[in-house]
Parts: structure tokens; sequence; C-alpha cells
């Protein structure tokens, strides 16, 4: 299926969510960042018998990661002993490998996400670790997502100088202007209720090299997040929110004024599905505690929004939401079919 085709979905959905057709109040950052939780990566670890204590303490560390008050990282480790029978999927997982010494690090997405390409491998040493927890980018992401801005794109260079400096020039002057001219709207009559400042939003960007040895599990987990990505030579523009969230991939001639304006608009909108996994992007691995460093300010907009959106219900606003509702969400599974039918003839000519 072309990137043309799932763009075009894409934006269907998008303008589906406009505050006209939902009633939830709540922004789709906000929203995210509040209540959706991070999705867990899979790390696989092979070993044969005993591990020796240096390779232990470094096993221990990483199992601890997920659960630590302060890195709580969304991981799940999973250890495969090959000196025991390690089941038909892990065998294979491992005879998959290349230049392996055991004890091996094999990185999956979160199953809930369904990619099934690997992410990143190799051995298990305190510095592969630590650079699969955490990276510098990342930290800066999660920064500025919790210092409230609505959105941190990813600008992933080609290797091209040319294209990369034209494709990051209109992305930071367009999300200026997405930064001047959204706003969170309230629901119709509540305005009074909220401060100026407190409606206002921010993007900002980040440039990642694709030869920067510090993003290398970043890298993998971008390019690696829609199939056709790692085969394009061209720079590449990825929104971030919530919770490390990444939506889908403006690439090359992508990367244009009304495709950024879209993917702004659709994180500074209504929330369209408090569903998280019904909504577009797939969450990055990200060592924060989120629910510990979340600023109290944001619960409590959160819940101003929907005390106003109740207000605007009982006053009459919305009584016409129900019906419109059921007419988007019959016309939301008809997209879905339509869809599903593409990638099915899609794969059948190419297993032709």
């Amino acid at each position: 299926m072309s990137r043309k085709v799932r763009v075009n979905i894409f934006v269907i959905l998008i303008l589906l969510s406009s505050p006209s057709v939902w009633a939830c109040a709540v922004p789709v950052f906000q929203y995210a960042l509040a209540y959706w939780s991070a999705d867990l990566y899979e790390v696989i670890i092979f070993h044969k018998g005993a591990l020796p204590p240096a390779e232990q303490v470094v096993m221990d560390k990483l199992k601890g990661a997920s659960w630590d008050a302060e890195i709580r990282s969304n991981i799940a480790v999973r250890t495969v002993d090959l000196a025991e029978s390690p089941g038909v999927i892990m065998q294979k997982l491992w005879e998959s490998q290349t230049n392996s010494e055991l004890p091996w690090m094999v990185v999956k997405y979160p199953r809930i996400s369904g990619i099934t390409e690997d992410i990143w491998a190799g051995p298990l040493t305190n510095a592969n670790v630590e650079s699969l927890l955490d990276s510098p980018i990342r930290k800066e992401v999660a920064s500025r997502i919790l210092k409230g801005e609505a959105g941190v794109w990813v600008f992933l260079e080609s290797g091209n100088q040319q294209e990369d400096n034209a494709a990051f020039s209109l992305l930071e002057s367009q999300l200026m202007k997405m930064s001047e001219e959204l706003r969170i709207i309230p629901p119709a009559g509540s305005v009074e209720g909220f401060d100026e400042a407190d409606l206002r939003v921010t993007f900002s960007m980040i440039r990642l090299s694709r030869d920067d040895p510090d993003e290398k599990v970043l890298l993998q987990m971008l390019l690696n997040s829609e199939w056709d990505l790692k085969t394009l030579p061209k720079p590449m523009a990825f929104p971030v929110f919530g919770r490390g969230r990444a939506l889908y991939a403006l690439v090359g001639d992508g990367i244009r004024e009304n495709n950024i304006q879209i993917a702004c608009s659709f994180l500074v909108g209504w929330c369209s599905c408090e569903i998280k996994d019904q909504n577009p992007g797939v969450d990055l691995l990200i060592s924060v505690n989120w629910d510990g460093m979340i600023d109290d300010r944001l619960y409590e907009q959160t819940t101003q929004l929907l005390n106003a959106e109740r207000a605007a219900e009982a006053g009459g606003e919305t009584q016409n939401g129900i019906k419109r509702n059921i007419m988007v969400v019959l016309l939301i599974q008809g997209v879905a079919v339509f869809f599903i039918a593409i990638v099915v003839v899609w794969r059948r000519r190419q297993r032709a």
C-alpha cells in the first residue's frame, strides 16, 4: 500500500476528529499525556545456562528499569535459556540473528503495534543497556513534553545537506506559525473560565543525524515504525506527543505546510477517541516516570475542560451530539473496512 494512500486515510480520520463532530473537549495531546500509558517494548535475552556475575548485574539492571521509580522504562524483559527447550518461535528468532554472541538482546516493538520487525539486537553489555533505555534526544523530547509542549517534532536528516536544510527550514517556520495560530478550544460558552496563557500551545523540533552514535536505538525505532521508511533516503519528520507517541512520518516532499498543519491541528483538536489503540502512531521507548512527573496543572485543566463540556451539554449545546457521533462511527467503520480491503489486496499481490 502506498504512502499516499496511508496519508489520505490519516487525513480523513483527522478531519473527523474536529470539535464539531466529537464531544470530548480535551485536546489529544493533553489527554494522551494524562491517561495513555506507554506501551511495553519486549526485550528478549538469549543465554545458555547461568549468567556470569558481571552479566547478571547487567541483567538485573535491565529488569529493574521497568519498575524503578526514577527510570520507569516501558519495557518487559523475557529471558530464553537455549540450554533448555526454548520453543519454536524463540528458536526461530535466535536462528535469525547474525553475528550473535551470548548473552544476546533482541528488542521488539510493543505487540499491540502489530509491527513484527526487530528494532535492535546486540550483546548484553552495560553500554548497550544504557543506550537502549534512553538517549539525549529522547530525554529532551520528554522534558519538553512535560513542560507543556503539544508536540515535539524529531527531524531525521537524510544525509543530503541541501534537501535536509530546505525541509528543516520549512518545518521550523511552519511550527512557529502553528504555535502562534493554534489554540486549545474550550466548549462553546465557557471561554471566560480560561486564561489566554492556558489556551496557548507550543511546537518545537529536534534535529537527528543518522550517524549519531548516541541515538542508534532511536534511529531504528523510527525507521522500523513503518515498513518502507528504511528504504527511503529522504528527510523525515516525526511528531511526538503524549507519553512518547510518534505519529506517522512525513517524508521528503510530504514535509509541506498543509501536512504539518493537519498533524498539529490533530494534536490540538478535541480528543477523537479515548481508546488509545484506535489512534494513529506508535509509542517510543523512553525512560520516564510519567505519572510522577506530570504537572498537577495538566490534570486540573483536563478536569476544567471536562466540566465545561458537561455544562455545555446541560445547556443544550450538544443535544444532537449522540446522533452525530453514531453517524461518524459508522463512517469511520466504513473507512476502516475500505482500508483493510486495500491492505488485503496489496498483500495478496505481493505474495503473487
